[in-house]
């Protein structure tokens, strides 16, 4: 429930620095009569400007930091206005002795009594109505979630393996980047010096895209070389650095990888999130076709592709092939190959890769697992409802947006 998320700064002691102008009792009557109009309708609801006054008092206390607090307090009494409502469609209640240990469950977090986070609120003017509707409506729309959301929840074992995935298990800093493989060999030298006079030249994302689609290796190159969001820890230590520090457009490269060079093009990036890069352990298998980029084997590529749904199932196309010609490998990504770290990254666990060459071998990846290494590694339990509570908190929040789009709003 998005609103018990909220951080709360309030301690015993704390002097807020928040003052109202006056209490109530002390306004014209004018005034006064003005604050208890109606600042907006939910439905047959109404919201006075004296409950967004309190609500935005209220925010302040909780250190909030909404940068418009009226529309933020506006915001969040609509939500509890719908969510009044469908509780009573539903007619579900909420007694005293829930609503008295939900406000000391919101005032403990304050390491406070209730009685004392009443009186801390009444000094800056909260009144403590204020508060017990805030906790009110809470409890109402976490008895309206639990009573219908959970039994549409089905947490399946696959849904588990991707939540121990690296990506899925704490948040990341995301590179949108787009890539160039250009072969290494001696005779195409002459003719891969003036490509890569081209790209170092290119002045757009557009531009190096027109050039990987039309002169790139990697399988991406019908894409103009774009991948999807690659997590920054996925990445080798050479690449990952330089392309998270670089601004959106900028080209890194040439870099030699695994019988290639490489160019790579940030396009965009999202938030930051520390993670332990030193801890990520990947599972994965090795496939070496002889042949290097022949269509033979690029054909073969396409074939596992359609057909391969786990590392086990590259079995049948190592027949005939030395025993080494695959091999199923588990390590640390720091310690990976940067080539195939470097493929290994775009991967999402059971996707395949095929861009890069080794003494005349096309290396075929694919990506068993991507996890990370815990001192306590949580239990299935620990996992199952991890996935179900994200879960939850997402459809109550459609939930929530749905009512809202279906409420008949009115501001005055």
């Amino acid at each position: 429930m998005r609103i018990f998320d909220t951080s709360f700064l309030l301690r015993a002691g704390l002097v807020f620095v928040l003052a109202l102008g006056g209490m109530l009792h002390n306004l014209p009557a004018a005034e006064a009569q003005n604050l208890f109009s109606p600042a907006r309708k939910v439905n047959d609801r109404v919201i006075t400007n004296f409950d967004v006054e309190q609500r935005i008092i209220f925010l302040e206390a909780l250190n909030s930091g909404a940068e418009d607090m009226r529309a933020e307090a506006l915001r969040r009494l609509t939500e509890e206005a719908v969510q009044r409502d469908q509780a009573r469609r539903m007619n579900i209640r909420v007694n005293r002795d829930e609503l008295r240990d939900g406000m000391a469950e919101f005032a403990a977090r304050a390491e406070l009594s209730t009685d004392d986070f009443i009186a801390a609120l009444a000094q800056n003017g909260v009144e403590a109505r204020t508060f017990e509707d805030f906790v009110e409506a809470g409890l109402l729309w976490r008895k309206v979630v639990g009573s219908n959301l959970p039994r549409l929840i089905h947490v399946s074992g696959a849904d588990m393996l991707r939540v121990r995935d690296t990506a899925a298990i704490l948040g990341r800093q995301r590179l949108l980047i787009s890539e160039i493989f250009l072969p290494s060999d001696p005779q195409f030298a002459e003719a891969v010096a003036q490509i890569m006079a081209m790209i170092e030249s290119a002045r757009s994302i557009e531009e190096f895209s027109n050039i990987a689609r039309e002169f790139s290796l990697a399988g991406s190159r019908d894409q103009g070389g774009r991948l999807d969001w690659v997590p920054v820890e996925n990445l080798p230590g050479q690449i990952a650095q330089p392309l998270a520090n670089a601004r959106p457009g900028q080209i890194i490269g040439p870099i030699e990888l695994g019988g290639a060079i490489a160019y790579f093009q940030l396009r965009a990036s999202d938030s930051v999130r520390d993670i332990p890069a030193d801890r990520v352990q990947l599972k994965y298998a090795r496939l070496l076709l002889p042949g290097g980029r022949s269509e033979e084997n690029l054909a073969r590529v396409a074939q596992m592709r359609a057909t391969v749904r786990n590392c086990a199932g590259l079995g049948p196309f190592a027949r005939g092939l030395p025993e080494e010609a695959l091999t199923e490998r588990e390590a640390l990504m720091q310690q990976i190959l940067s080539s195939d770290a470097v493929e290994l990254a775009r991967l999402d666990r059971n996707e395949i890769s095929a861009n890069t060459t080794e003494g005349g071998n096309l290396v075929v990846l694919m990506l068993c697992a991507r996890e990370l290494e815990f001192d306590e590694p949580p239990t299935e339990d620990m996992v199952r409802n991890l996935v179900f509570d994200r879960r939850l908190s997402d459809m109550a929040d459609l939930k929530l947006q749905e009512l809202i789009a279906d409420a008949d709003i009115q501001d005055f």
